[in-house]
């Protein structure tokens, strides 16, 4: 491939980006990580998870100058994911025609550009599609230090790497062994220019970043309470536990979500090619390092979102198309046409599959999920709006994948209150948000309260499957089956003082003369 043709097929490909990613862009927060990271543009708080930690202080003040430029919040942010996709795929170009050759470059840009996560995670406004792109910056810095140790590419190689960390603080041990690879052939002292300029640019951003959130101490405090409920009960660290199968399970379904057919052509080629025992070239051990540690950290500890895998799709798709050289599967028309199927099976994936709903209550990523989730959402503003805001309560699941930081950042003017459990296992009413300003936060002294009182309330509204099926005479509440197929209820209260009740983790609403029943005196009282 020459020249022209290498750089007229790049520029065809960012091209082809950018013009697939405009017409599908969500239009509402697509989940509760993407709420919290447009309520960090309007104000910075760790503690109220505005955003939730580590805080990703770069991408936020990205995100900010985005904002600047673009009004709507949301498609600021979702603007940062379209230019990371068009770095992804344009570094995927360049370090695979670096490790290998333009033929190699060009097919895995090809295949990166129409990954149907990538394209997802390019419609939204979270920091997955970022993460990934500087992760091909640093492998680039990381290559050009291998084969160049010169102080350029120290300076280079640590200052990818900083901001990747300002990016997502937690790509930096991800990333840790490309790091190394990249010093490897370094003499003594560029190798401490190279630590020293990693060293300096995390501390520019971690330390305004600790200082914002209240010191060290506190920083830790919301750091390790994340880690305790997030993080630990996934972990095989606590044990084989059935979170951690499931988290397992999420890896797997998400890989093959990412890989499809291509991992089945790969794997015929590695049986074809009969891999033997020779020690690893440098490029395969650039890659390895790239892949191996975000692998057994997702397997291992911890898989939040199906996004953790965009930064490995660039080293994996690679990787595949070497096994492909190898076998003598990347030359001809044939494998032109294979490699051209592969690319439209990823494309159709995204824009035909339906609206289904993943384990662990991941969304599918396709146009479809994306076209429902927008939808639903119209549906419910559409609904709630008419109710009138100062005698409505929204009640939402403050699980962290439903739907209460949506609610409260759709339907501002509206009371939503976040039903879950507390640390002690308690049930109830959690967190509120009203007015655009909401008191979640992850506190082992908060209690669930059981029983709330609400004056002059008309309408309850309850979103998510989770409280719907905790309604006991749900048959006599309104009834909308939303387009992504949760259901919406809504009840119509007699005038005076409600309660809502929820003991017995069923969702009740009563009347002051309920208290006169004795059934309900001879109840405990609901713990404080």
């Amino acid at each position: 491939m020459t020249a022209r043709w290498w750089e007229a097929t790049i520029a065809s490909l960012l091209l082809l980006t950018a013009l697939t990613r405009l017409p599908f862009r969500s239009e509402v927060p697509i989940n509760w990580d993407a709420v919290q990271y447009l309520l960090a543009l309007e104000r910075f708080d760790i503690a109220l998870h505005r955003p939730h930690p580590p805080g990703n202080p770069l991408y936020v003040l990205l995100g900010r100058g985005a904002n600047a430029l673009i009004p709507d919040p949301n498609q600021a942010l979702i603007a940062l994911s379209i230019i990371a996709s068009l770095v992804v795929v344009w570094g995927t170009a360049a370090i695979g025609e670096r490790l290998a050759s333009r033929r190699v470059g060009a097919w895995a840009a090809l295949l990166v550009a129409v990954n149907p996560l990538l394209w997802f995670y390019g419609e939204t406004a979270l920091s997955y599609a970022p993460e990934a792109a500087a992760g091909v910056l640093v492998a680039l810095a990381a290559w050009r230090a291998y084969t160049r140790p010169d102080r350029w590419s120290a300076l280079w190689l640590g200052l990818t790497t900083a901001f990747t960390g300002g990016l997502r603080p937690t790509a930096l041990p991800l990333l840790g062994l490309v790091w190394l690879f990249g010093v490897w052939t370094m003499r003594w002292r560029v190798r401490a220019l190279a630590a020293g300029v990693t060293a300096a640019g995390c501390l520019a951003w971690a330390v305004p970043l600790v200082v914002v959130s209240g010191g060290p101490v506190e920083y830790w405090t919301q750091l390790r309470l994340l880690t305790r409920i997030a993080v630990e009960p996934t972990s095989l660290a606590s044990g084989p536990s059935m979170r951690w199968l499931g988290n397992l399970w999420s890896v797997v379904s998400a890989s093959a979500v990412m890989l499809n057919l291509f991992a089945v052509v790969v794997a015929v080629a590695v049986v074809r090619a009969r891999p033997s025992l020779r020690p690893l070239s440098p490029r395969a051990c650039l890659l390895w390092a790239w892949l191996i540690p975000p692998v057994l950290m997702f397997t291992l500890v911890h898989f939040g979102q199906w996004g953790y895998l965009l930064l490995i799709l660039p080293p994996v798709t690679i990787l595949g198309l070497l096994a492909l050289e190898r076998a003598e599967m990347l030359h001809g028309r044939v494998a032109a046409a294979r490699l051209v199927a592969l690319a439209l099976v990823g494309a159709l994936s995204f824009l035909l599959m339906p609206s289904v709903r993943m384990p662990g209550h991941e969304m599918q990523p396709s146009r479809g999920a994306l076209a429902a989730h927008n939808e639903a959402w119209r549906e419910v503003t559409r609904i709630v709006s008419e109710l009138p805001p100062d005698r409505t309560v929204v009640l939402t699941s403050s699980d962290g994948r439903q739907s209460f930081r949506i609610a409260g950042y759709l339907l501002p003017q509206y009371s939503v209150v976040g039903v879950g459990r507390d640390w002690h296992g308690n049930w109830g009413s959690l967190y509120d948000a009203i007015d655009g300003q909401s008191d979640y936060r992850l506190d082992p002294t908060l209690y669930a309260h059981a029983l709330v009182r609400v004056t002059d309330l008309e309408y309850i509204v309850v979103l998510d499957n989770s409280l719907a099926e905790r309604v006991p005479d749900a048959i006599t509440w309104s009834r909308w089956d939303l387009p992504d197929g949760r259901p919406l209820l809504v009840h119509r209260s007699p005038p005076g003082t409600t309660y809502l009740s929820f003991a017995d983790r069923k969702i009740r609403v009563l009347h002051e003369n309920a208290f006169r029943s004795p059934s309900f005196r001879d109840r405990p009282p609901a713990q404080p």
